[in-house]
């Protein structure tokens, strides 16, 4: 039994100017009937097939199926369109984009049926209607008059004991009219209830009754004798539908899912590349930070933080330095200092202030800085020396390094010649001259002897100890130092050693950390509002699908799931080509800076479910906005 009665039907829309599309309707439509709707266009007959498929609810009155009162709400209601009801619309509605055979398996999809047997009752309803050849064919691309036999194969499949049409031939020539009419009488036959709503009054004389509608009131109800016998048509089983109403198995939500991003490949690719944005970007900012905290270490270690300098007070011939305690000699503290643990290089570097330099009596004299210093001078200072002996290069008694400017301006001869200067008068040797000092860049103008020769120049203006130590140690070796110099006024000296490179690393670290994890928030959020606002247009563009969905059975939390599901499939797409992106970026940074990549597997797995919750956050407004379409509306426009 699928008995509909309408008792005293109202339905009004609201809005600036409410519409009444029924005024006081009441009518039974016995089952296996064939019934035709007609009337002028805005009459009502559209309404009229809604309210009774439980597209519409009715604004007052009591709408029945066999004797119980249904609403058109809820669950139940989407479990009594599966159950009952299958829909034949002028607009086709198909899923354009997909195979023909996935718009005739909607139905099924959404009663639980196994794809076998899904497969298996739409190619039957396909090669009924003569599209066997035509199943894995786009939709999008038949004629109209296909399309709409598709629409007959699909309410064909479901086994439902009511077919409703709306103006199925209102969009179809002569000879397609004449094929759906067919195809409905042949369905009908199957004791199947047709009710068809036309504005042609020959298809209309076709059926077995003849329902007339006018400004939302029922004016004519005939019947005409059935070519079929009554009795007959009352003993044809009703046709029972496959599977459970309202149901979606999983494996095929999740199939659904990937056709209908497959059908979209454009608009998918697009908003996984949005996500892939965001994802890319937090995965280079964690690879980078962590590739530029090495880099800073290494730097540290290999560089300033590995230099300390303890510097005696100045003094000049007027005022010397005064110590209550006998000072050992320079060469006696280098080694003192070279003894401390995490030293790797010391030397006692002594100014001598200025003193006069000329090549030959006869040249023009220069003035500039003299120095001296310990053994491990040039290492301790980082220097560069080209050496005049390249096979014994040493600085001896006797000798000294000229800076290569100094070396210029007084015209130096060749090197290889081992040439003599005079220094306030006095001859000495240039071993080598100075081409760079990391640590006293001013020895490139200058001259420095061994500490032996430390009388050629006499008064020492002031002594400083130069160190490098093992990366780690420069702090621990600050304390040290001054112990060394000084034993009993060590706070007399000045001690110039780094920063703790943890705390300078850790400031560099978290103001490189602060700036991605910004940019980063900023991509999340772009990408965020871009998949929203798409999503939400892509819901708007499908209200058509979805309304037919419902209409087919489907209830919201399946609307929802499908958008949700579209939602997280695309941010795992995103996700995975944020990975890779991301992982390349790193790449391309640290080879365009030499530096080490640092890359963290770990984070593999993040990126996956950080783009899935971007997706998901971002479908959220689309699935509320698809759970908000009204079928009967949305199947209307």
């Amino acid at each position: 039994m699928s008995e509909l009665s309408l008792r005293d039907v109202h339905l009004v829309y609201p809005g600036a100017t409410p519409v009444t599309a029924l005024a006081g309707v009441s009518l039974t439509i016995e089952p296996g009937e064939f019934v035709a709707i007609d009337g002028p266009s805005g009459g009502g007959k559209s309404t009229l097939l809604n309210v009774p498929g439980l597209l519409d609810a009715p604004t007052a009155g009591t709408y029945l199926i066999d004797g119980d009162p249904v609403r058109a709400d809820g669950g139940p209601a989407a479990r009594m369109r599966s159950d009952t009801f299958a829909f034949i619309f002028q607009s086709f509605h198909l899923l354009a984009r997909r195979p023909v055979l996935d718009s005739v398996e909607l139905a099924l999809l959404h009663r639980a049926v196994a794809p076998a047997e899904r497969r298996r009752r739409a190619a039957d309803a396909l090669a009924a209607v003569g599209l066997a050849d035509r199943a894995w064919q786009r939709a999008d691309t038949l004629s109209g008059g296909q399309q709409q036999r598709v629409a007959i194969a699909r309410a064909l499949a479901t086994g439902a004991p009511v077919v409703l049409a709306d103006e199925p031939t209102g969009n179809l020539d002569t000879t397609s009219s004449a094929a759906v009419i067919a195809a409905l009488r042949a369905v009908h036959a199957r004791g199947v209830t047709v009710v068809l709503v036309t504005h042609d009054p020959a298809i209309a004389a076709a059926a077995d009754r003849r329902i007339t509608v006018l400004d939302g009131s029922v004016v004519d109800d005939t019947r005409r004798t059935p070519t079929t016998p009554t009795p007959r048509r009352l003993a044809t089983p009703r046709p029972v539908p496959p599977g459970r109403a309202s149901r979606v198995r999983p494996a095929d939500a999740v199939r659904d899912v990937l056709a209908s991003l497959a059908s979209r490949l454009g608009r998918t690719t697009g908003l996984a590349l949005a996500v892939a944005a965001a994802v890319g970007l937090s995965v280079a900012t964690a690879g980078l930070t962590a590739s530029a905290s090495a880099q800073v270490s290494a730097a540290f270690d290999a560089r300033q933080n590995r230099f300390v300098t303890v510097t005696e007070p100045a003094s000049t011939d007027q005022q010397p330095v005064v110590r209550g305690w006998s000072a050992p000699s320079d060469q006696t503290r280098a080694t003192g200092l070279n003894q401390l643990a995490g030293v790797q290089a010391a030397s006692l570097v002594v100014d001598h202030g200025q003193h006069t330099v000329t090549a030959a009596p006869t040249r023009t004299p220069v003035t500039t800085t003299a120095y001296s210093g310990t053994a491990d001078l040039l290492t301790s200072t980082g220097t560069e020396v080209t050496w005049a002996d390249l096979d014994h290069p040493a600085l001896g008694k006797g000798q000294v390094l000229l800076g290569a400017q100094l070396a210029a301006q007084l015209d130096l001869g060749p090197l290889v010649t081992s040439p003599a200067i005079l220094i306030d008068g006095r001859s000495v040797t240039v071993a080598g001259l100075i081409t760079s000092s990391e640590r006293v860049p001013a020895w490139t103008s200058a001259i420095v002897a061994p500490s032996e020769d430390r009388e050629l120049f006499g008064h020492a203006v002031q002594t400083q100890a130069v160190i490098l130590t093992a990366a780690g140690a420069a702090l621990q070796v600050a304390h040290q130092a001054p112990l060394v110099m000084d034993p009993v006024d060590p706070s007399s000296l000045t001690v110039v050693a780094p920063t703790d490179p943890r705390d300078l690393r850790a400031t560099i670290e978290n103001d490189v950390r602060t700036a991605m994890a910004v940019l980063t928030a900023v991509a999340v959020f772009a990408a965020i509002l871009a998949l929203t606002n798409a999503m939400v247009l892509a819901v708007n563009e499908r209200r058509g699908e979805l309304a037919l969905r419902r209409a087919l059975g489907a209830r919201t939390v399946h609307v929802a799931g499908l958008i949700t599901g579209e939602a997280c499939a695309t941010g795992a797409l995103g996700g995975i080509a944020g990975l890779v992106g991301g992982i390349l970026g790193i790449l391309a940074v640290s080879i365009a800076r030499h530096w080490a990549p640092v890359l963290d597997l770990r984070i593999a797995p993040w990126a996956l479910v950080g783009g899935i919750a971007l997706g998901a956050v971002a479908g959220l407004a689309a699935a509320v906005a698809a759970v908000r379409v009204q079928p009967g509306r949305a199947l209307r426009d």
